[in-house]
């Protein structure tokens, strides 16, 4: 490998079957036409494919089951060049899986998911491999990880003084951030995750940017709240801002936001103002749901730039 940096990404990496109703209504109780995709997932698993395409060197501490699916998920993650050494491999656990049911217009109705293999990466587990932590220009993190877990990395990341990229994941998950937002060197969230994280509601778009603003108060170092279609707000302890999304035809919207989270943390091993690397988060998202997989195969940086350019 000899990507411009190394970067450590912790987290979920499972089994995605992602169902596409056919119908614009979803009939309870019976069976409903729909398109069934079967790929790789989890947020963490999505973030280091991305930083891989984007020309990091990364490794990956992720737990899977000693299964037929674990198996091709690692081989998957090694042929785009991810260092899966520091992967558990469980005969107790099945892989994680995710299942999303899709309305036609392509936003999520309801989803269901099984991560109890993620429960493996331990204190002991994140010591063991404390290497790692220690040659990482950047930090990864989804909210997948125990809260013990949790605070073990940011104990390594400040001993090793390497910044933490983190992403809420789900609304469920967020609330566990809450006592680490002064150790987040950046914190990417939908509106709902932001909601759950700061226990409010934004009712106006003015509401988000607050949103924002608080988190960055609260010690994180760049705060981005994704609002989809409407694009994101983002603040600092010095700015603060909106910035629309871009122009492009939605094919798929599954996996923006992991590309958006690997893109800015890419600029932040970059060392890029943080409008900067707003927009390069932008720009990954924008390049992402063009495309129908999760990771979109030709993301690059240099496709990133050029549509910024544009």
């Amino acid at each position: 490998m000899n990507g411009e940096y190394d970067m450590l990404v912790i987290g979920a990496a499972a089994l995605d079957i992602k169902v596409y109703a056919r119908e614009l209504a979803i009939e309870p109780e019976l069976s409903n036409p729909a398109l069934i995709e079967l790929g790789f997932g989890g947020v963490a698993r999505n973030i280091a494919e991305n930083l891989a395409r984007l020309g990091a060197d990364v490794s990956l501490i992720t737990a899977v089951g000693d299964d037929e699916t674990g198996t091709q998920l690692l081989q998957q993650l090694r042929e785009v060049g991810i260092n899966t050494g520091a992967a558990i491999v469980s005969n107790e656990h099945r892989t994680g899986a995710f299942v999303g049911i899709y309305q036609l217009d392509k936003r999520l109705r309801v989803a269901f998911d099984n991560m109890q293999v993620i429960r493996l990466i331990t204190p002991g587990h994140l010591n063991r491999w404390r290497r790692l932590f220690r040659d990482a220009d950047v930090i990864c993190v989804d909210a997948n990880l125990s809260a013990r877990a949790l605070e073990t990395l940011f104990h390594l990341a400040h001993e090793y003084e390497a910044p933490v990229c983190v992403d809420a994941t789900t609304p469920l998950l967020a609330p566990r951030l809450h006592p680490f937002l002064p150790e987040m060197a950046v914190l990417t969230a939908s509106r709902t995750e932001a909601e759950t994280l700061l226990g409010t509601h934004f009712y106006e778009d003015n509401d988000v940017l607050q949103g924002a603003r608080r988190l960055a108060q609260l010690g994180v170092g760049l705060a981005i709240i994704t609002q989809g279609a409407e694009g994101l707000s983002y603040a600092t302890s010095d700015e603060s801002g909106r910035l629309p999304a871009f122009n492009v035809e939605v094919v798929d919207p599954v996996g923006a936001g992991d590309a958006l989270t690997a893109a800015v943390a890419y600029g932040l091993a970059e060392k890029l103002p943080p409008a900067e690397m707003v927009r390069l988060g932008l720009a990954a998202a924008a390049q992402t749901i063009i495309c129908k997989e999760t990771v979109c195969p030709t993301i690059s940086l240099e496709a990133l730039y050029e549509r910024l350019i544009v």
